[in-house]
């Protein structure tokens, strides 16, 4: 590559320190608080089984008139409202006060309050229902085999039939038009790009893909649409084309592909593991703390704190699956386009927007980070112009013409 190609590439990778440093302050805290109330979390499940408290709780919600499925029902709920109400002043924090301090929020504080008591509702009455069905099978553990195994489908009608829909109350979903991308071994694929509307709450600017089989379709923010040129837009929907061909064609008809996809599938089997460690270790523990048995709801709270942070020991794997996964819809966004202009300013406008630094904290990166960092996903258009640069000097460039030709129609 030529000095003169390179400086526009280098200096898009290096931002002014001022930006760079208002991304790292944000960026960090918003890390601090995301790890507090992951250990705040922990600490009260903990205490509750621990003090007594939880034990307490179920002698008070067991009633000699009421089915004890009922009580038990009750009990799992007072538990979720006081995990919840725990970390409230965490999501305070981290959701509101942190992003109306840098001017990514748009919200009054009346509006978020009332968006996160519907959101914990809805996620609460979901995650009490499954945890109720896990609690009462604690006797027949080949029954909470079963519920796991009806976990992914669930929660992909939770998310299209219950989630979504609410959510839509606060941020209006429109169609915004179809989309054509040529998948390469695949064919021509349609798919129907849908926004959503958030540009009243807040100034972050977002897309993704939901990838439904027939239902697939790409949504993408407001936010986004008004900053974004046709071009940006272009590879924005390249990009998330790049998740529907790496699911479609590479890990149903690729060696590495498909090795890929059993790795992810190996990963989800680890989670359960975690819950199978950490109801062996309840069962062990029960003499000690006074429980009946690994199936006494006292010590329930004990059990998933055992397995939320036997499942973030995996974290670091899972993030750095997710991270392979979005540097190859950048590499497929690059490789369909040929616009490596274009797809710098992209991550130029995201990373202003949402307040991405250029290199996270190592622990953020470890525990919670799903994407590239900003330097990384510059560095992927870097290697890519090199490796355009060999094949035009090498002269084996027909490849390359061809996969661009099939660009959006």
């Amino acid at each position: 590559m030529s000095v003169e190609a390179a400086a526009p590439l280098n200096a898009a990778v290096q931002l002014p320190d001022e930006e760079e440093a208002r991304c790292q302050s944000y960026g960090r805290v918003r890390f601090s608080l995301g790890i507090a109330e992951l250990l705040v979390l922990l600490v009260v499940l903990v205490a509750l089984t621990l003090s007594g408290a939880a034990a307490a709780i179920l002698r008070f919600c067991t009633t000699p008139d009421a089915p004890l499925w009922v009580c038990h029902l009750v009990y799992l709920v007072v538990i979720g409202a006081i995990t919840r109400l725990a970390v409230l002043p965490f999501h305070y924090f981290s959701e509101y006060w942190l992003d109306h301090r840098y001017g990514v929020t748009r919200q009054s504080l009346v509006s978020w309050a009332w968006e996160w008591l519907c959101r914990s509702a809805i996620f609460g009455l979901a995650t009490v229902f499954v945890l109720f069905l896990v609690a009462e099978s604690l006797r027949w553990p080949l029954l909470i085999v079963l519920w796991s195994l009806a976990y992914l489908p669930c929660r992909a009608l939770f998310y299209d039939y219950i989630y979504s829909p609410v959510m839509g109350l606060f941020y209006p979903v429109r169609f915004l038009r179809n989309e054509t991308f040529h998948l390469p071994g695949t064919g021509k694929v349609t798919l129907p790009v849908y926004q959503v509307q958030v540009s009243h709450k807040t100034g972050r600017a977002n897309a993704s893909i939901r990838l439904r089989g027939k239902r697939t379709a790409i949504y993408v923010t407001d936010t986004l649409i008004d900053e974004f040129t046709d071009g940006e837009e272009r590879v924005v929907m390249a990009h998330e084309f790049g998740h529907l061909y790496d699911q479609v064609h590479l890990e149903a008809r690729t060696p590495s592909g498909i090795a890929q996809a059993q790795r992810k599938l190996m990963y989800g089997t680890a989670q359960l593991l975690a819950g199978a460690i950490s109801l062996l270790v309840l069962m062990l523990l029960a003499p000690a703390l006074h429980l009946s048995g690994a199936s006494d709801l006292a010590g329930f709270p004990l059990l998933a704190a055992m397995t939320l942070a036997l499942g973030h020991c995996f974290a670091p794997i899972l993030c750095a699956e997710a991270r392979r996964d979005e540097k190859d819809a950048d590499q497929y966004a690059l490789a369909i386009t040929g616009d490596v202009e274009n797809y710098l300013s992209v991550m130029r406008k995201l990373r202003r927007m949402n307040l991405e630094e250029s290199h996270s904290h190592p622990l953020a990166r470890l525990l919670f980070d799903t994407h590239p960092t900003f330097s990384e996903r510059c560095h992927v258009a870097l290697q890519y112009r090199r490796r355009l640069q060999r094949r035009r000097k090498s002269g084996n460039w027909r490849g390359w013409r061809h996969i661009q030709r099939h660009g959006r129609r």
